[in-house]
């Protein structure tokens, strides 16, 4: 036996002890390794990885639930020959801690199968390169009944009968997946179809921001078209770049001997701002509130969004900050990276970092819900209402009686009518239902669209101009036309027409 000594700790080396070799039982450890924890989602998306890998420019998935339900996904990436597509299929056939390609979505060497035979308990796997076809199947029935790590080599009838392979036979290289056999969707069901809809029912919306950066043009790189029973993924960004009014924040860069990791905050439009299907886009059935926070992105690909990492509680001052982390796949232990690719943590050197950061992208975040549509830099801003506290943990909001329009009234006033003002103030500030407003603020509810705040904001500055005397330039810089800057030129020329 012989000693050696690591950290200051002493090591015993075992190379002179007498060893056991126990072989786990495949029975056993395929059953137990399909309750990994996939969703059908997130076991589809890994699939997606291996063919993006596989530098596929189309990828196509399929399922149907009538007849012998299936799922087929198939792409005309580089394929994989007849020794390749062996170790493939092999349970954990690449070391995670093995130094990858940089735009490799892999890491474990477990992803195939595990996410595919935590769906189904038959996987076909057919794949061609240089002309050839090369299937192997993952049949559970046959190791359960073996008691050994058996794939089977399908025979050419059998695999012409799968669906989709007429797709792949045409194709110069490519490969195509197949599940069957949907023991654990059809468990407790008396409706496979009606079982099916349910479990895909999300998938759609799944893949299409997990893969949102790949389905569109992004740094020069070609889009993947992704298409799911035919039709094409819809196009999303929860960043919702293409609004006019998302503000534009410096990023940052943290440096680290294994890699870069860039932060790059985005700070969306006012709820006033963003159309029905903007919000559902940035918010999905959580809403703005509940997608908040921090989007990790591994190789461009999705991999944690809607969360702070517990760095701050969500907000409602923050919901509309989104802040985008890309990390490449050297960091995937440092930042815990489950097989699923579905959680992840951020190391220490990284977490506080972000912690140092997080309260600028918010604070922007925070004036945007506070003052929505307040163009910078703006110094004679006036606001209808005024914030207050009188005491601590206390608050009120009044209307501001410095307001420029309330100012010219009271001037034409005598003092009798001025304190009849006052108590008509006093009653329209005490009377704010707050418990209101803030819930409809939380419901991510948007007011009424351009064409109707227009239309008032003309007769609103046309009768403050006549009634008070107020330049018109003057007039549009408080609130609440300064809440819409993109209709001032449209409120100058109308007013002035």
């Amino acid at each position: 036996m012989a000693h050696g000594r690591c950290c200051g700790v002493s090591v015993i080396e075992y190379s002179d002890l007498e060893t056991l070799e126990i072989v786990p039982d495949p029975v056993s450890l395929i059953e137990s390794m399909r309750a990994v924890g996939y969703t059908t989602e997130s076991a589809i998306a890994d699939l997606v990885d291996n063919s993006i890998s596989a530098e596929a420019e189309h990828i196509e998935i399929e399922y149907d639930a009538t007849g012998e339900p299936y799922v087929a996904i198939l792409d005309d990436g580089r394929g994989m020959s007849a020794p390749e597509l062996t170790q493939a299929m092999r349970h954990g056939s690449r070391n995670p801690v093995d130094l990858r390609h940089p735009n490799d979505l892999g890491r474990f060497g477990l992803g195939l199968k595990t996410a595919s035979l935590s769906q189904c308990r038959v996987l076909t796997v057919i794949s061609k390169q240089g002309g050839g076809l090369s299937a192997r199947c993952w049949n559970l029935d046959v190791v359960q009944e073996s008691g050994r790590w058996l794939v089977v080599v399908p025979s050419p009838e059998a695999l012409r009968k799968l669906p989709m392979y007429g797709r792949l036979d045409a194709l110069d290289s490519g490969t195509l997946v197949v599940w069957q056999d949907f023991d654990r969707l059809s468990a407790g069901s008396t409706n496979l179809v009606r079982e099916f809809t349910t479990k895909f029912s999300g998938l759609r919306e799944h893949l299409a921001l997990v893969f949102h950066r790949f389905t569109s043009k992004e740094d020069g790189a070609s889009p993947v078209k992704i298409k799911l029973n035919g039709l094409a993924l819809p196009s999303r960004d929860p960043f919702i770049r293409g609004n006019s009014y998302r503000q534009p924040l410096e990023g940052q860069v943290i440096r680290h001997e294994r890699g870069q990791v860039r932060v790059t905050p985005h700070v969306l439009p006012p709820v006033s701002h963003l159309s029905q299907d903007d919000i559902e886009t940035a918010g999905g059935l959580e809403g703005l509130r509940g997608t908040q926070g921090f989007y990790v992105y591994r190789n461009r690909r999705l991999v944690i969004w809607g969360t702070w990492f517990r760095l701050v509680p969500k907000q409602e001052f923050f919901k509309l900050t989104r802040v985008q982390v890309d990390i490449p796949n050297t960091f995937d232990d440092l930042w815990s990276l489950d097989i699923k690719k579905s959680a992840a943590q951020p190391p220490e050197f990284i977490r506080n970092r972000l912690t140092e950061l997080i309260p600028h992208f918010a604070e922007a975040s925070k004036r945007t819900v506070t003052y929505p549509g307040r163009r910078t830099g703006t110094a004679a801003y006036v606001p209808v209402w005024s914030r207050s506290e009188p005491a601590h943990g206390r608050f009120r909001y009044d209307v501001n009686r410095d307001h420029p329009a309330l100012v010219a009234l009271a001037r034409e006033m005598a003092d009798a009518q001025r304190r009849q003002l006052d108590v008509i103030l006093d009653l329209i500030s005490s009377a704010l239902p707050l418990d209101g407003i803030y819930a409809d603020m939380c419901s991510d509810r948007r007011s009424r669209g351009d064409d109707y705040a227009l239309e008032s904001l003309v007769k609103l500055a046309s009768c403050l101009q006549e009634t008070t005397g107020i330049a018109l330039s003057a007039i549009l810089d408080t609130d609440p036309f300064i809440r819409h800057p993109g209709l001032r030129d449209r409120i100058i020329q109308k007013v002035q027409s």
